[in-house]
Formats: C-alpha cells, sequence, structure tokens
C-alpha cells in the first residue's frame, strides 16, 4: 500500500506542475561534451533568436579584442532573451543562471568556430558565473570550460562588459 500511495503522490505532483506550466530544472552541463550536446542537440542554437538590436552578421572587433573575427553572428536562448527589457539588459541585473550566449564566428561564408557562455553562477568552474568554451563546428574543443574563462575574462571587462554581465555584444547595439 505505501508503494501505491507513493506512485499515487508523483502522479498528483506531476500534473500539478503540468497544470502550473512549470518544468523541472535544466540538468547543468559540467563538461565540455555535455556543454557541446546542450547547444547543438539538446536546445540546437540554430533555434535561438538573434542578440536584439545587432546585425545579423557584424564585422570588425571591439575595443582592446582581436578575438572571433572577422565576422560573427550572435545568439542567445529564451532564458537570457527574458532578462532584457527593450533588447537591452535593466542596469544592474544579471543574466538568470542557464542563460547562453552562442556566438558563430564565420569566415569566407562558413562558421570556424563556437564561443558558448553558459550561466551558471553557482558552478566551480564558472569564471565571472558562466562557463566558457569554443569549440570546432565538429564538436573539437578548442578552449575548455576547465579553463574558467582565463583568456577570455580580460576583454570581457573592458569597456562595458561589467555593466552587461560580461557580454560585450551589447557594445555593437544601434
Amino acid at each position: 500500500m505505501n508503494k501505491l500511495a507513493a506512485i499515487v503522490t508523483l502522479v498528483v505532483l506531476s500534473l500539478r506542475c503540468a497544470d502550473q506550466g512549470t518544468t523541472p530544472p535544466p540538468t547543468t552541463p559540467t563538461t565540455d561534451a555535455e556543454l557541446f550536446a546542450l547547444v547543438t542537440a539538446k536546445q540546437p542554437y540554430a533555434t535561438y533568436p538573434l542578440f536584439p538590436l545587432v546585425d545579423s552578421v557584424t564585422s570588425g572587433t571591439l575595443n582592446g579584442s582581436t578575438a572571433h573575427q572577422p565576422l560573427v553572428r550572435v545568439r542567445m536562448n529564451r532564458v537570457a532573451l527574458g532578462a532584457l527589457r527593450n533588447g537591452r539588459l535593466p542596469t544592474g541585473l544579471a543574466f538568470p543562471d542557464s542563460s547562453i550566449i552562442f556566438k558563430e564566428i564565420l569566415s569566407g561564408g562558413t562558421t570556424q568556430l563556437f564561443a558558448v557562455l553558459y550561466k551558471d553562477s553557482k558552478n566551480p568552474l564558472a569564471g565571472n558565473g558562466w562557463l566558457w568554451a569554443e569549440y570546432s563546428p565538429n564538436g573539437n574543443v578548442l578552449f575548455s570550460i576547465d579553463r574558467r574563462g582565463v583568456g577570455c575574462i580580460a576583454c570581457h571587462s573592458r569597456e562595458q562588459g561589467p555593466q552587461h554581465d560580461f557580454i560585450r555584444t551589447f557594445e555593437r547595439q544601434r
């Protein structure tokens, strides 16, 4: 009888969650392979909206940066997009955990590199609250989350980076 009561309780709780439109929290990636699978298969980056108020493909560099050239296309998942007001991050706010900023670096019309930021402020691998990674399109790790953003954070801390939760694409907005 205890097993039956437990099953009934689980069914009732599941129905309540469904009625309230809630979903269980997402599984946080803990490895480079898990993060790559997240952005290419589980929550494919191609379904993310483009970064608001920015050209779909942008050329040039930001002050103090020589990374991610010659062209970039930046997208964000719905969690990140939900933090914005009129396409901008409100002053003093940060992106919520599970936000993803996804940048494709293009050359000659072909994607050469994926740069991924995944917000996970409690993760010990996070640098400034983000998991930082870079991949080739086939999934080879070019910059591991194990590095905690070392080599990335210095540039992302320049100009308006800190006031925009280290996302410098805001500096490209119209």
